[in-house]
Formats: structure tokens, C-alpha cells, sequence
């Protein structure tokens, strides 16, 4: 039975989001629905050395766009965050003990010219499953054609990723219809991430940051770290109350 997820192309995102990818057979990167501000989708945090949580953003063009998709959403060019992240974590990160085995991936992203926020999400997140050896297929919710809201567009992805089980995050059971799921012949399982601690450059330890601080601290060890993370469980209607 073949099993798929999706999410929106964030900016850097977390380790659950990677492991959930290497948990499923395919993986839709759902551009197509509402940029939504001050969520994921053009920002997230990384260590400074002090052991202050920082936010990395990206720029983007907000006037008269409200409503638009995350496919739409262009960068605003005029300011130069591309050189202000890679300042960020070369200054932060460069005592980090596998700074040096990928951060010239980093910079070679973040030295290229980008308008749209998406095609640079899409681009990091490849990035990322080439250098953590994840090989699950990868498919872009607009070209695909999916279209609904919610549990239809659950449902949608399904039928155009030709899969009968979708993984789901664990914050699911509170807007997921999965009656409507389970009716239509899919059946539903469920992610819970809980990151465990790994050395990190200076303070206690702060859950859930970037992708990017995760490699750098834990370098080749990060997909089994991150697996180990994870646990999948069968969705029942009983474990929801």
C-alpha cells in the first residue's frame, strides 16, 4: 500500500519535516495553497553562538498580494538577505563540527539570483535529502494539479500521487476529517516527531530548529538521529478523544 504526505515549501525546515519525507513512498510539496505571513514559509530559526534562538526570513512582496499562493509569492530583492544568512552562519556556525562538510552547499544556494520564495524552499529542501541520502520521490503540488481545501485537498493529493495511505503530522487530529478520508478508501496514519537533545553551539538545548543546525552539529549522523525521532502509528478514531 503505498503511503504519501505532503507539506508547504518552508524556509530551512525542521527535522520532522525531513523525516516524515524518508517515512513515505512519495512526497507532494503543496505550493499551491494560501502564503500565509509570519508561518514557516519564509522564515525559521537557527543557534547563534551565544545561545540565543534566531530567526532567519526572507523578504518577500506583501503589497496588495493578499490571498496569494506560496508559489506566487516573489522576494523582495531590494534587501540583501542572501549575504545577511550566509554572514549568519558562517559567523555563528563555523566552529560547528561538520560546518565545514556543508555549508559550501549553503552558500552555493544562497549565492544564486532568486525572485521566488518557493523555488528557493524547493531548492534547499533538495538540497538537504541529497545530502542526507534521502531518496523518496518528490512532487510539486501545482504541477500535479491538486486542488481543495483541508481533507479534500488531502484527498486530492492522494488520488494524483496514486497512494491509498497518507501520513500525517500529529497536529492533524484536530482538523483532519478523517471519516471523509477513510470513506474515500485512504487510510491514515500519523507522525510524532520529538526531538531529542544533540550538541548544539552554546546553551540548552532549544527543540525544533532549522535542518541546517541540526546538520551542522550532527553531520552524517542526522537521517538515523531523525528517524529515531520519529514514531508512525495507525490512525483510530478511539486514540482522538
Amino acid at each position: 500500500m503505498s503511503l504519501t504526505a505532503g507539506h508547504q515549501p518552508n524556509l530551512y525546515p525542521y527535522g520532522g519535516f525531513f523525516s516524515k519525507i524518508a517515512s513515505v513512498d512519495s512526497f507532494v510539496i503543496v505550493d499551491n495553497t494560501q502564503y500565509v505571513r509570519k508561518e514557516y514559509h519564509n522564515r525559521n530559526r537557527v543557534r547563534l553562538a551565544n545561545g540565543d534562538v534566531h530567526w532567519l526570513s526572507i523578504p518577500v512582496k506583501h503589497a496588495g498580494r493578499f490571498g496569494q499562493s506560496i508559489k506566487d509569492v516573489e522576494i523582495d530583492i531590494t534587501q540583501n538577505w542572501a549575504s545577511t544568512h550566509k554572514r549568519t552562519l558562517f559567523v555563528n556556525y563555523k566552529k560547528a563540527a561538520f560546518f565545514d562538510l556543508y555549508y559550501p552547499e549553503f552558500e552555493r544556494l544562497l549565492s544564486q539570483d532568486w525572485k521566488m520564495l518557493a523555488d528557493f524552499n524547493i531548492a534547499f529542501i533538495r538540497c538537504c535529502l541529497a545530502l542526507l541520502e534521502i531518496k523518496t520521490p518528490l512532487f510539486i503540488g501545482s504541477e500535479l494539479g491538486i486542488s481543495g481545501k483541508a481533507s479534500e485537498l488531502i484527498l486530492d493529493l492522494c488520488r494524483k500521487a496514486g497512494a491509498e495511505s497518507y501520513l500525517h503530522g500529529k497536529h492533524s487530529r484536530d482538523y483532519v476529517d478523517f471519516e471523509l478520508l477513510k470513506n474515500a478508501g485512504i487510510k491514515n496514519y500519523i507522525q510524532d516527531f520529538h526531538a531529542s537533545g544533540y550538541p548544539q553551539c552554546a546553551g540548552a538545548f532549544a527543540p525544533n530548529l532549522s535542518i541546517i543546525d541540526i546538520l551542522f552539529n550532527c553531520g552524517p549522523d542526522t537521517k538515523t538521529r531523525l528517524m529515531g525521532d520519529t514514531s508512525i502509528s495507525e490512525y483510530s478514531s478511539s486514540s482522538n478523544q
